[in-house]
């Protein structure tokens, strides 16, 4: 087995490098401009990190080290957040590498030993879903370590543990891969249903454990932290336990020996647990997943809609035949409702009009963000992922209005109406006023729409018709261009927001005052900023889509 192993991974080596070298040939200002905008990134990550730290680093002189104990709660959620993530990539690559990808049925009919083929899956997998992490874990460790002053032990504990922490999370979402794909295949409803039994099941127990009435640090006589102290002593996840980013904070800070032992050990037996589920009865396990039902009609309302109607069919049946596409979004969905339902339980006292204020503020630019980056991952791709259809499409009456159009329509009922119910949700659920909750829904229904607008003619612009894979789409040239086309109109919004807030507080909080800053910012601030936006985005799209010769 090893020597197939060694075959094979030297196999993907070459592919690898010989990739690089074509890319490097055919389009190296990609290649130069995707290092350096890692390179910047990584700086500005190093920069922001390090300044929050150093920060609250500082409150120790005031608060008897409650800002090291904050800080070090706040890392802790950001690697819980970054092992979510993992978890998350790790699942739907698996899917991808284990049942999906184009070279395994080439090498089951070889002579490659099939464990070692599932093995060196898992394992490509596990490198597709952690190298980002990986390497934006690296000024975190930077900044949290010199921000606390540290020593370099510490430092240097960090960055041996941290691969163990990836390892515990991408282990675990392969393990939830290869149990799914033991109930009939990775394929239509059975891995939406266990995607959202086994998050919601994990959910309920990671809130519901995450409560704490402990104090952060003992309070001393002439200081009083009060709520202070409970909300952070609350933030789920942080209290005890063997989550992998509380062994990983334990050993980090305090130097154990034995929570180090225990993380790696973690990794090593659900890494263990992971290769063997993977390897065993890996060809029924393919075949399975392969099989494909044709079991389909039709409905009446395709049937008679006309011809949006049936590209509207035709994507969506593409859509949900791609586990990939509709998981993600299936999952980044649920956690975001997720934390819509749970916004009224932070231990934040909203009855107070200033922390309401806060509240609102926060949640409104949150999910604007959040829409933002759903725009970018599906919106932005939807374009290049009509590329194998397009000469056919193109061709009807007015087909490439017809191309720009559905996809527009679709993107914006996807997208515009689920959010705006969403922001009504969050901000009805903490006790906003009516106008609290007009300024909300309205600020993210026009974020919607011009963003909807925006990305599908830049994904127009930056059309790409050699790769079907939406991830390699969204994270090219174009999709760094959409991105920072889309937080710059989220800034803007957030911006006018902002100002609302301010009238608001300098009005001691009386909402009946905020009638006409809300209805002011609405209209004559982001109705026409959306509007100019959405109208040179469509016809930068259109202008591009008619001069492009296909």
């Amino acid at each position: 087995m090893l020597s197939h192993l060694a075959i094979l991974f030297a196999m993907q080596l070459r592919s690898f490098l010989g990739a690089m070298r074509g890319e490097w040939k055919s389009n190296r200002l990609k290649l130069i401009s995707g290092v350096i905008t890692m390179s910047v990134m990584g700086v500005g990550f190093y920069y922001m990190f390090h300044g929050l730290f150093g920060y609250l680093s500082s409150l120790d002189a005031d608060m008897y080290g409650f800002g090291t104990a904050l800080a070090s709660r706040l890392f802790g959620m950001a690697l819980l957040a970054f092992g979510v993530f993992v978890g998350i990539s790790s699942l739907i690559t698996g899917n991808t590498s284990l049942y999906r990808a184009s070279r395994i049925p080439l090498l089951l009919s070889s002579a490659v030993n099939q464990p070692a083929l599932a093995v060196s899956a898992v394992l490509e997998s596990w490198f597709n879903a952690g190298w980002t992490m990986l390497l934006m874990g690296v000024p975190m460790l930077l900044a949290f370590a010199r921000g606390l002053e540290f020593t370099k032990i510490n430092l240097a504990t960090g960055f041996l543990l941290y691969p163990f922490l990836l390892v515990v999370w991408s282990a675990a979402g392969t393990v939830v891969t290869v149990l799914l794909s033991r109930f009939g295949g990775l394929n239509g409803w059975k891995l939406f249903g266990g995607i959202a039994v086994i998050a919601g099941c994990g959910a309920v127990f990671f809130f519901a454990s995450g409560s704490s009435t402990d104090l952060v640090i003992q309070e001393v006589p002439g200081m009083s932290l009060g709520k202070l102290q409970s909300f952070v002593a609350g933030l789920p996840g942080q209290n005890s336990g063997y989550w992998p980013h509380v062994l990983f904070l334990r050993a980090m800070t305090e130097g154990g020996l034995l929570p180090a032992a225990v993380l790696a050990g973690e990794a090593l037996v659900l890494s263990a647990l992971a290769l063997w589920a993977a390897a065993g009865g890996y060809l029924k396990a393919w075949n399975r997943n392969r099989a494909v039902s044709a079991k389909y009609q039709s409905s009446q309302f395709f049937r008679d809609g006309g011809r949006y109607s049936t590209v509207f069919q035709k994507d969506l049946l593409l859509f949900f035949r791609d586990p990939v596409q509709w998981s993600q979004l299936g999952l980044l969905t649920g956690m975001f409702s997720i934390y819509v339902i749970n916004l009224n339980r932070f231990a934040i006292d909203f009855s107070n009009p200033y922390w309401l204020a806060v509240g609102i503020f926060i949640n409104i630019s949150f999910s604007a963000f959040v829409v933002a980056t759903m725009m970018v991952r599906f919106a932005f791709p939807a374009p290049s992922m009509e590329s194998p259809g397009l000469h056919a499409l193109i061709q009807l009456p007015q087909g490439r209005k017809l191309f720009y159009r559905s996809k527009w329509i679709q993107t914006l009922l996807f997208s515009a109406i689920p959010a705006s119910v969403l922001a009504w949700v969050s901000t009805r659920s903490i006790g906003a006023g009516v106008f609290l909750q007009i300024e909300s829904v309205a600020c993210i229904f026009i974020t919607a729409v011009v963003l909807s607008t925006m990305n599908i003619s830049l994904g127009c612009i930056f059309l790409k018709r050699d790769t079907a894979s939406a991830v390699s789409i969204s994270s090219g040239q174009g999709g760094i261009i959409a991105a920072f086309a889309s937080v710059a109109f989220v800034l803007f919004i957030v911006t006018v927001l902002s100002w609302v807030t301010r009238r608001y507080m300098s009005d001691n909080f009386t909402e009946i005052m905020l009638a006409v800053p809300v209805r002011n910012s609405i209209l004559y601030l982001m109705v026409p900023a959306g509007v100019i936006t959405s109208a040179l985005a469509y016809r930068a799209g259109m202008k591009n889509l008619e001069s492009r010769v296909f």
